[in-house]
């Protein structure tokens, strides 16, 4: 396994952290503001849905989840958008602490890798083969499973339109699946920290890692050697896009750029995994 610098695989206590930093990070994507235009109204519904998505990766046997931690700082509320700052669910886990989770990726393994339940993470910072079960911290007063913020429609054009390239270059191969890092801590090199420890892992058992990524996670993939294969645009003025629901929206343009690094050396021993669809983007 490749050394960890600031970074570690997540725990079950991790989530609340975690759900806050994946809203906070993803709503810079266009991606983000195009399939959740209801953000601002529901913002409770957005934490709850990353909340749901990343107990999923972390209890998969074919997923990793890693945290980029950083110390603390005391107005990082002030780098998110005004719904997210004011919801009860925005979690801080500062009580104490100095360094909090500031960013999290997560990696979906290549089918059949002997790596398989090697990163499925307990309370107790153990992998799978060696922990009892444990249940993931109790959900806020506020989780819900409404999912209002999210929008069926868009998510169904966006499929449409990027599910041809991702089934063509991503099919049967390790995928960096999200990354997200808390505005309050960017430019302080996290993301490539966390990109990095995942391309280390595919050259040491010698796999392709495949990327989709907005913009923004693009140029960090660009630095760690991925290489484009194709670029799937979906433009506001479509016909697809101007469904009633989403006009009085500020959605953009939507560029997923999706890109694959080779490794570059030999297998240190074995094949390593990916797995399973997601019902959306993040």
């Amino acid at each position: 396994m490749p050394p960890f610098d600031n970074i570690r695989l997540a725990t079950l206590e991790d989530l609340p952290r975690i759900a806050t930093v994946a809203a906070a990070g993803f709503f810079w994507s266009p991606t983000f503001q195009f399939q959740r235009p209801h953000h601002a109204s529901f913002p409770e519904d957005t934490l709850s849905s990353y909340w749901r998505c990343y107990l999923s990766e972390l209890q998969d046997p074919a997923a990793a989840v890693l945290v980029a931690e950083d110390v603390g700082e005391q107005d990082e509320r002030s780098h998110v958008y005004d719904a997210l700052r004011h919801s009860p669910m925005y979690d801080t886990l500062q009580d104490g602490r100095a360094r909090v989770v500031v960013g999290v990726c997560s990696i979906d393994l290549k089918p059949e890798s002997w790596r398989m339940g090697q990163f499925s993470r307990s309370s107790s910072g153990r992998g799978a083969d060696h922990q009892a079960h444990v249940d993931p911290p109790g959900h806020h007063v506020l989780y819900n499973t409404l999912d209002r913020d999210f929008s069926d429609e868009a998510y169904a054009v966006y499929n449409q339109m990027t599910g041809p390239a991702k089934k063509k270059y991503l099919a049967g191969k390790m995928k960096l699946t999200t990354l997200a890092v808390h505005p309050a801590y960017w430019r302080r090199g996290h993301a490539t920290n966390l990109v990095s420890w995942c391309v280390r892992l595919a050259d040491m058992d010698g796999v392709s890692v495949a990327v989709s990524a907005a913009p923004m996670g693009a140029r960090v993939a660009v630095k760690a050697g991925f290489e484009e294969q194709e670029v799937v645009r979906i433009k506001r003025s479509t016909k697809e896009n101007a469904a009633a629901h989403l006009a009085d929206h500020d959605i953009g343009d939507v560029e997923l750029w999706i890109a694959i690094r080779r490794p570059l050396q030999a297998p240190s021993g074995g094949s390593s995994t990916s797995n399973s669809p997601r019902r959306r983007s993040l």
